[in-house]
């Protein structure tokens, strides 16, 4: 049986304006241990998302788990990832870049906060997908989807107000999460995000959600920046931009609250 000390950087992301954000830890390792370690770390550390990170040339390789699954893209795992390289090396280069199975993420440390660029995902209209809204119990004036099922509704108090049946939500296999959206004021929009096939019911705030919603809310109110709120308990605040047409840019407060040390025992397998 081999030991291997780990710091574990806690941090909350997308705080500011009442919003405590979303937990996330980050493990930094020399090299990567087999998958079944790095799922046992993350449970251990009871994170709703721990993102292990190793440095290799000018970037860092970056995997992100849930409790019981790697996870394919995870937006405030990665700004935490950044704020974590940030707090043990302050003069750490400002570009950060993370490279993973699912494409380049690129985080840069600001005055005001942090700032990350992540692909923009076009949104896929079909009449069939009118199904969902009446299976989920709501009346969207919209549904559309990417990796994500999304859903439309007419005001931020319906977005506040649903009741979601998590066996029904995970009953739509073919989408990575469920998202409800609405529009708010003139710039900006609102969301819920539910994810329960990964194991997190209900996100608090959800970076990789914009690469959907972005978009579509740009286009749709005609401007390039908007202020965004996660409708969850806990809520989440970005401001985000539509950059580029294949890109998104999200701009948002990172909090460090804690740095776990811990003994993690390996089987040698």
């Amino acid at each position: 049986m081999e030991e291997l000390i780990i710091d574990a950087h806690i941090l909350n992301v997308f705080t500011g304006d009442n919003a405590r954000g979303n937990p996330a830890a980050v493990v930094k390792l020399t090299s990567w241990l087999p998958e079944h370690e790095l799922q046992t770390i993350s449970r251990n550390l009871g994170q709703p998302i721990t993102s292990f990170i190793v440095y290799i040339e000018h970037s860092y390789e970056i995997r992100w788990f849930a409790d019981y699954v790697e996870i394919n893209l995870c937006g405030h795992g990665s700004l935490a990832a950044a704020a974590a390289i940030f707090e043990m090396d302050p003069d750490h280069d400002p570009d950060i870049q993370f490279v993973s199975r699912h494409g380049v993420i690129s985080v840069k440390k600001c005055t005001y906060g942090y700032t990350m660029t992540m692909p923009s995902w076009q949104s896929e209209h079909n009449p069939e997908l009118k199904k969902y809204s009446k299976l989920l119990g709501l009346e969207a004036i919209d549904v559309f989807s990417t990796r994500d099922l999304v859903l439309v509704l007419d005001s931020e108090e319906q977005v506040r107000d649903f009741e979601p049946d998590f066996d029904v939500i995970k009953s739509i296999s073919e989408y990575h999460a469920v998202i409800i959206t609405a529009q708010k004021g003139a710039g900006g929009y609102v969301l819920r995000y539910f994810a329960p096939s990964i194991g997190i019911n209900e996100d608090i705030a959800t970076g990789s959600a914009q690469c959907s919603l972005v978009p579509y809310w740009s286009n749709k109110l005609s401007v390039k920046e908007l202020e965004v709120r996660q409708l969850s308990i806990q809520g989440g605040f970005f401001h985000v931009s539509q950059s580029q047409s294949d890109s998104i840019e999200l701009t948002v407060n990172v909090l460090l609250t804690q740095v776990v040390n811990f003994i993690d025992e390996l089987k040698n397998e």
